[in-house]
């Protein structure tokens, strides 16, 4: 039994899983207790900076995430506009009642956006704004001409969306960001998709932040200017009038002491800068701590996040981390005893593992016992993964040989398994696929593959033929390997007259649907080929390698080569056809082409074109 100790052939003892539970584990328990109890208290400062570390990037992580949450949905729902407007689904004019409906559903959604603006370059502008709480169009204004000149100017230079550099706007006591994205037919601009963004959700999230984790965190602008601070509205500065300048405060603005050490006062915290992780400049003094992070996302500017935090709170947290060690210990005692109440049934639960994996040694599949499930996550989670690989094994063993596999496992190396057959070797690709790839996703192309090869894969499978391999948009099939298969052209030719039907039927769905048809070419050789394990000592494969392998793919290659609009054409060696006389042509027609010659080999090959009857 697995709770007692037992001597091996070669003389050594093995420990029994009891004794390693509740010996072993509960020896290591008690190691790690006096271990973590003494660096605890001997790495107190070292914890505290990564602690404080880890707090301020956290905090620095959920700004940064405010942030992105204010504005990149706002990016992407403007570039949107800019699409819809270029192709012609909105548009001021003809469309109006529809782009002032679409616009103000994207204000109700984004409560962030106070206004979207659509003007085009002779100056004509459509504007929808928010009034107490209504979205509604209002009339342009002489005033607002300039600033959507600037932005016309703006689109022109860059060719792209872009963040204009934020202004202050007095009346409301807070900045105004403007994204604006060109709106382009061709190489010609025809308007911009303007949208002002204001920071209010976040600016309460820096008050709500100050207030509740005694900690002040801000956002500047080109580094000198503040976006965002708490008490950014208390502020009394002079702004400038230009739209093209920008009339944010600037640091000295502002009261905030802590802004001195983003001058180089202080000292750089090096320490505290190996703990608080993707953080840019780390500084302190006497009383104070700041740590920044610069992003680059939203316009040429960079942007700096920062958070504030006094040093007072470094004894506050010393005074934590011991208070959580003595509670660490008492958790850690604790488990040592119920370390004990639990090696038992552990014990139990992994003898029906062990029982179940010596089965599977056995190759026993059918008869190994499936693992009861437990109370314990991890081992309730071993339980079902080891009975869901005994089922997967069930299937596997279907199309794996029992009695060489076991050899295999038995002999501790591969059996060798090569021999020379007569098979039937089938090659289809698709024509012309790297043109028809050339202006497609990377994402829309694997999908089309994987439909494509599903496609032709299934009538191969039904008809007892193994896919070997697929090469770029090809599909490499082979029928008589490994069991024995007398008929092996007549199912080749069989396959080929499904999947002409398939393609045919495919591509009527395709031209319906404005999708461009794919034109698949077949070739089809029966001829003497080495078949087996092939492949490097650490990895082989079960594949086929020889002279009928290269004729099928020459067919192949002729097919493509022949001029013709056809969905699919299916070239047929003569040896193949030879090979599948046997069987009535009830699925198809043979058509004759005469002898052709196969590049790279002398002599000729007579080739038949096969024909799927309807």
């Amino acid at each position: 039994m697995l709770d007692k100790n037992h001597v091996t052939s070669a003389g050594r003892t093995k420990a029994s899983l009891t004794t390693v539970l509740v010996g072993g584990v509960t020896l290591l328990i008690l190691l790690a207790v006096g271990s973590v109890l003494w660096l605890t208290l001997s790495s107190a400062s070292r914890n505290t900076f990564e602690l404080l570390g880890q707090r301020a990037t956290a905090t620095l992580d959920v700004l940064e995430s405010q942030i992105d949450g204010q504005l990149l949905s706002v990016m992407g729902g403007v570039g949107e506009f800019s699409r819809q407007f270029a192709d012609g689904r909105l548009d001021m004019n003809s469309k109006r009642t529809k782009t002032i409906d679409v616009f103000s559903g994207f204000l109700a959604s984004h409560p962030q956006v106070t206004a979207m603006l659509y003007v085009q370059t002779d100056l004509e502008s459509l504007v929808v704004s928010r009034v107490e709480g209504f979205t509604i169009e209002i009339p342009s204004t002489p005033g607002s001409l300039a600033r959507r000149q600037f932005a016309l100017d703006g689109a022109a230079a860059s060719g792209k969306p872009f963040w204009a550099p934020p202004i202050w706007v007095t009346e409301v006591g807070e900045a105004v960001l403007t994204y604006i994205a060109p709106v382009q037919r061709g190489d010609e601009l025809i308007g911009v998709v303007i949208a002002p963004v204001v920071l209010s959700r976040v600016a309460e999230f820096l008050l709500e932040l100050e207030n509740k984790s005694n900690l002040s965190a801000f956002i500047l602008h080109d580094q000198d200017r503040v976006l965002s601070h708490p008490r950014m509205k208390d502020t009394d500065f002079q702004i400038t009038a230009s739209v093209a300048e920008n009339p944010l405060p600037r640091i000295e603005d502002i009261p905030e002491p802590a802004f001195d050490l983003l001058a180089g006062g202080g000292e750089e915290s090096s320490f505290l800068l190996s703990y608080a992780k993707n953080v840019t400049d780390a500084r302190s003094d006497d009383t104070t701590i700041i740590i920044t992070r610069d992003i680059e996302k939203f316009g040429p500017s960079v942007w700096t996040i920062g958070v504030t935090l006094q040093r007072a709170i470094v004894g506050r947290e010393v005074d934590r981390l011991i208070n959580t060690s003595i509670i660490g210990v008492s958790i850690l005692v604790l488990a040592v005893l119920l370390g004990f109440v639990f090696a038992r049934h552990l014990n139990h639960q992994i003898g029906r593992l062990v029982s179940a994996a010596a089965a599977l040694t056995r190759l026993d599949v059918a008869t190994a016992p499936e693992v009861p499930d437990s109370r314990i996550s991890e081992l309730s989670e071993a339980s079902k993964a080891f009975n869901r690989m005994i089922a997967a094994l069930r299937l596997f063993e279907v199309y794996v040989p029992k009695q060489l596999v076991l050899r295999m496992m038995q002999g501790g190396k591969a059996v060798e398994a090569i021999e020379e057959r007569e098979l039937t070797i089938m090659f289809t690709d698709i024509r012309g696929f790297s043109t028809i790839a050339e202006n497609m996703e990377a994402s829309e192309i694997a999908d089309l593959l994987n439909t494509h090869f599903d496609m032709l894969a299934e009538p191969i499978e039904a008809e007892g033929g193994t896919v070997d391999k697929y090469i770029g948009d090809a599909i490499m099939a082979f029928w008589g390997a490994p069991e024995d298969m007398p008929d092996h052209a007549a199912r080749a030719l069989r396959a080929a007259a499904e999947i002409q039907s398939r393609v045919r039927t495919d591509n009527e769905r395709r031209r319906k649907s404005g999708d461009t048809p794919l034109a698949i070419r077949v070739g089809i050789h029966t001829g003497p080929v080495v078949v087996g394990n092939i492949g490097s000592r650490n990895r082989i494969n079960y594949t086929i390698v020889g002279d009928a392998v290269n004729i099928a793919s020459r067919i192949d290659s002729i097919a493509k080569e022949m001029a013709t609009n056809e969905d699919c054409i299916v070239l047929v060696s003569g040896d193949a056809r030879e090979h599948a006389t046997s069987e009535p042509e009830h699925s198809y027609a043979l058509e004759p082409l005469g002898a052709r010659e196969i590049r790279g080999r002398e002599g000729t090959v007579s080739i038949f074109r096969l024909d799927a009857k309807s």
